[in-house]
């Protein structure tokens, strides 16, 4: 395997944002509750507002607002499962 995994959210071809395979177990589950915790904090917050006029850049601004930081911490929970059943 190689040591660096890279995101699915790299917004070039060339991947930029990677995780690092031989990190500690707990580091990649503190990475993923991070993240995961900003995404939802975000949709969160997005509950109580109104949609009145927003234009589709602003809606593609808030999607992948969320959408980037809950991609991350998921590939980061797949890396910890994959990491964690290997002992």
């Amino acid at each position: 395997m190689d040591r660096y995994r890279p995101l699915k959210t790299n917004a070039t071809s060339t991947s930029v944002m990677l995780i690092d395979t031989h990190v500690e177990a707990s580091q990649l589950l503190e990475n993923a509750i991070f993240r995961i915790g900003t995404g939802t904090g975000l949709l969160e917050a997005l509950t109580s507002v109104t949609f009145k006029n927003v234009g589709e850049a602003d809606f593609f601004r808030l999607i992948s607002s969320a959408y980037i930081p809950l991609q991350e911490g998921l590939e980061l929970l797949e890396q910890f499962h994959s990491k964690s059943t290997k002992k």
